[in-house]
Parts: structure tokens; sequence; C-alpha cells
């Protein structure tokens, strides 16, 4: 059975957009000057992380229109290399970035909500440090562990009431960034004179090192630009529509939070801003005033419950399909009788993302999600290189391919180098989660419940003869034809 071709164009971007726009923009821009206290850097940042979401998505959207088929980078990955490195795919979506990003929301939601109602809430029992990160037990655990509860319980109720409430809240968010940007622009106390004392540009080498560990956070803001790969099955015209949704989407999100850090860094000095893990509340009092910030945090707040809402529901999916393809406990795709929910798979997820939740400061989580993020993102990255070697091709063209997909892969080198050698207890925890896979996947191969069944075929509508030779491969070099022919 296959899935039906019901989004189009509109709807891929919406897809896309909400998918981008998360929590990370009112927490990563007060890390970020902590790596290089330059607002002027601190925005090339953001744009920099822009370009590269650009090139991977487009990386991405052109393997997806190679393989149509859902399940993103996974089915990439099985096709380019072999089913232990797409295992590794779906272990880092089951082990660490979905459970990871779930605690992440929950943990700076009581903290949002704690500095609301009252500071003195955000206390600790316990606390100790096991391989160079800290795990605590404390109030803002205790509420973040419940909002995990919470939302669980309601995806157990089915798609349809989840689904509902995760539109309000999309709907919501996009809302108030917007109004946030056409208010601070039109009635914001911003000062153009934050930026004019610091220079433009890196001048020395140490400062491009700065601007390289800046963008480390940024890259987590933007992930969800591969959203468009996992539902690639079901666009219509994804030759067309794939990649156009990539790069209208990826485009949008970067002017926003270009426009939204614009407000941040010109509202108050840098030395006010650095290191503050509230900076859109903080920003928010100096643009409106300080009466302001109680809407401001209420909001922030809903934001942070849209993606631990967000994050359950697709993170769920993912143990689900391992385990009914045998990659996974079996009992995890299980569905509820009435509800045809994936209910064990929830609750499994409840239960590992409130472990997640133990670590006590929300940059290490975020540290941790980007370096085994960008682990994955890389070799994937390399993948239609590697389909157009085997003679895959197809009519989708990438400006300035394949050596924007060069640049994108070796950025991503620079940046996990530079992860490593700025955060390296949270670079090997990342690191380490990624090197598990390979017992793990062994174990279930072992214990025979692993799906040895191939992918079908990629099918191609037929192109009049004129067309036919559309590979994108440099000029130099010999072009492959569907049927494997070389001219």
């Amino acid at each position: 059975m296959k899935l039906s071709r019901s989004l189009n164009l509109y709807d891929s971007i919406s897809l896309m957009f909400s998918s981008m726009v998360g929590p990370g923009v009112f927490i990563t821009t007060g890390y970020i000057l902590s790596q290089t206290p330059n607002p002027n850097m601190v925005l090339l940042c953001w744009i920099l992380g822009g370009l590269l979401a650009v090139a991977g998505a487009m990386s991405y959207a052109k393997s997806a229109s190679i393989f149509p088929f859902a399940g993103g980078d996974y089915v990439y990955l099985k096709e380019a290399y072999s089913p232990i490195v797409a295992f590794s795919s779906g272990w880092l979506a089951l082990s660490v970035n979905f459970s990871a990003s779930i605690s992440l929301s929950a943990i700076a939601f009581s903290k949002m909500l704690f500095s609301l109602l009252d500071p003195s809430l955000d206390v600790y029992f316990f606390e100790a440090k096991f391989l160079g990160i800290t795990f605590s037990i404390g109030n803002a655990q205790l509420l973040g562990m419940s909002a995990i509860l919470f939302f669980t319980i309601v995806n157990f109720f089915g798609i349809a009431i989840a689904s509902r409430i995760q539109n309000l809240f999309t709907t919501l968010k996009i809302l108030g960034l917007a109004l946030f940007v056409v208010l601070g622009f039109t009635f914001g106390n911003y000062n153009l004179d934050h930026f004019t004392s610091f220079p433009l540009l890196p001048n020395e080498p140490k400062e491009w090192g700065f601007l390289l560990a800046g963008v480390i956070p940024v890259t987590f803001s933007y992930l969800g630009w591969n959203m468009i790969t996992y539902v690639a099955e079901e666009v219509k015209k994804p030759e067309k529509n794939i990649y156009k949704a990539v790069l209208i989407s990826c485009t949008l999100v970067t002017l926003l939070y270009v426009l939204i850090n614009f407000l941040y860094l010109s509202s108050a000095p840098t030395s006010v801003l650095t290191g503050d893990e509230k900076i859109g509340v903080t920003a928010a009092g100096f643009l409106f005033g300080q009466e302001v910030t109680y809407l401001v945090t209420a909001f922030i707040c809903w934001v942070f419950m849209g993606g631990i809402s967000a994050y359950i529901i697709g993170g769920s999916r993912i143990y689900f399909a391992m385990a009914r393809d045998g990659y996974f406990f079996p009992s995890m795709s299980k569905l509820h009788p009435k509800y045809e929910s994936p209910y064990m798979s929830l609750a499994f997820q409840c239960g590992y993302a409130c472990l997640f939740s133990l670590v006590k400061e929300i940059e290490s989580l975020l540290y941790l999600i980007t370096c085994s993020t960008l682990l994955l993102a890389t070799i994937t990255a390399y993948t239609p290189i590697i389909f157009e070697k085997r003679n895959f091709i197809t009519t989708f063209k990438i400006p300035g391919y394949p050596y924007s997909t060069y640049l994108y892969i070796a950025s991503n080198v620079v940046i996990i180098a530079v992860l490593v050698w700025s955060k390296p207890a949270e670079a090997l925890w990342g690191i380490g989660f990624t090197l598990l896979s390979v017992p793990m996947y062994f174990y279930f191969k072992s214990a025979k419940r692993i799906s040895a069944s191939p992918l079908p075929p990629p099918v191609f509508d037929p192109l009049p003869s004129d067309r036919q030779i559309s590979s994108l491969l440099p000029e130099n070099e010999p072009v492959p034809l569907a049927g494997g022919e070389r001219v």
C-alpha cells in the first residue's frame, strides 16, 4: 500500500516552516554571544546558519527526488551505503535527537514559567557530574517531566486530537513571532549604536574560530529543514515541489530569524545580553518596557509547550516504525485498539525523555543534539553524489551543485571539530550515542528482527528526448543515462 500524494507546494512550505521555527530562537543568541561577543558577527552566524540549512536541505531534496519515499535520510543512507548506516540514522533520531529535544523544550519551559511566577522556585535537590555533564533533580526537572507526561497522555488518545492541539500551537507561534517583528520595528526602542562599536567581519584568525563556535547553537535553531524528506512519498510532483518548498521555507525562516535577532541585539548592550538564557524576554523588556515581559514570557512558554508536543508526535512514530521493521523491541510496534495510537512507543519515549530531563544545563542538551545531528547530516548530504555515480539521474537541479554540497559537508566537518574543541564533553556524548548504534544493530540483526526487504526501485516519469540527459555532474565527466549508458 502506497501513501497518497496529497501535499501540494503550499502544504509542503507550511510543514517545513512550522518544523524549523522552534524554541531555539528564544534562547540560543545568549549562548552565541558567549562564544563571539560581537553583535555583527552574531547576525552573520544566523545568516551562515540559514545558508547551511539551505545547502543541506537542497542536497537532501535531490536524494528525495531520486527516491521519493517516506523515511527521509534512512532511505538514502540504506541505498547509498548499507543497512547499518541507515540504522544509525534511526537510532540517533530515537536515542538523541527527538528525545533530547523533548527534554530541552520541557526544561526550558519550566525555567521560563518559574521566571514568570517566582524565580525562587527554580531550586535543585540533588546534582552530580558524570562524564563532563551535570545531572540534577529539582523543580524544573519535576515540572518538565510532568509536561512530557501530559502531552504523552494527549497523544495516547490519537493523532486527531494531538494534531488539532499542535495546529493551535503552531498558528499562535507564527502569529506571535510575526507580531514581535512588526511591533519591534514600528514601536520598539532599538538602538543601532549597539552595533557601531564592533567590526562587521572577523579581523583575526581566532575571531573566525569564534564565528564558527557561534554557528553551532544556530544550527540547533534551524533543525527541521529535512522534514519534507520524511514525507516525500506524500508530496505532489516531488521532482518540482520538494526543492521549491525547501528553498522558500528556508529563506523565510532565515529572514525571520535575522530580523528577530537584530531586534534582540539592538535592544541592549552586548554585556547585558551575553549568556542570557532568557534573551527573548530580556530584549522585549528593553524594546517595549518591563510591563510587557510577562506577556512575552507567557508566549515563550506557549512556544516551548508546542515544541514538546511536536517532538512527541514525531519521535514516537520513529520508535513505532523501527519496531515494525524489526529494528527495535517488537512491543513498540503495538497500536491501541481504540485510539490507533502507538501507545507503547509513547510510553517508552516518555520515560526515556524524562531521563534526559535530568541534564541540568539546557546548553549541554543543545550541543549534544547538534553534534549527533551534524554527524548524520554530513554523510547524508553526500548521498546524491553517490546516486549520480550509480547512474540515477533526475531533472532536479541544485544551483552550484555539486560544489554547494561539498561546501556544506566541509563546513559541517569544521563545525564538528570546533564543537569537539570547545564543548568536548557534549561532543563526546553525541559521538558515543552514534557509535552505540553499531552494537545495537548487530543485536537486533542477531535476533532476526531486521527486515531485509529492499526498497522499490526509483520510478521516473517518461521524459521528452531533449530532457533525457540532465545530470548535474561537472562538465568534464561522462553523463549517465537512466538506462546506465554513458555519452
